[in-house]
């Protein structure tokens, strides 16, 4: 008897939670509403604060911009893997913006330094596009099931 696991939501969480059950050889349901091209996070345009260079100012900055409301630990894991993802993303082919060899970044949302790692004012959909394309792999390989248009 197969195991089902199910994810809702098709947005880039979805997306990554089904890639990785899905890397470990497990089948998953993607249910959304709608398809994964009219998630919200086709809309994310700025880019993803990532620093190559001091994870130490980067969690400074985000507690401060947050107000020191969120949780201490949560933030640390963010700021810690936040390069690594970004490696991700680059690998499945998001066209992040570049600086002849090196990723060109910039200074948003509150932060003391240019971290901000960006694909022309279309971040979040580029992002998806990979993922999509990713997912769509899977689905052929039998690993991912998406079923958009569904409701709870």
């Amino acid at each position: 008897m197969r195991k089902e696991i199910i994810i809702v939501g098709a947005g880039v969480a979805g997306l990554c939670a089904a890639l990785e059950i899905a890397k470990a050889g497990e089948h998953c349901l993607l249910v959304s509403t709608n398809q994964s091209e009219r998630a919200q996070s086709n809309l994310a345009a700025g880019g993803i604060n990532a620093d190559f260079n001091n994870v130490t100012t980067h969690y400074e900055d985000t507690m401060k911009t947050g107000a020191y409301l969120a949780n201490e630990e949560s933030v640390k894991e963010l700021t810690t893997h936040a390069p690594e993802m970004i490696h991700f993303l680059q690998d499945l082919g998001v066209p992040f913006q570049m600086d002849g060899t090196q990723l060109a970044s910039r200074k948003m949302g509150g932060h003391s330094v240019s971290r901000t790692v960006f694909a022309g004012s279309i971040t979040g959909k580029a992002i998806m596009s990979a993922l999509i394309d990713e997912v769509r792999r899977y689905e052929a390989k039998g690993l991912i099931e998406r079923l958009p248009h569904h409701c709870f």
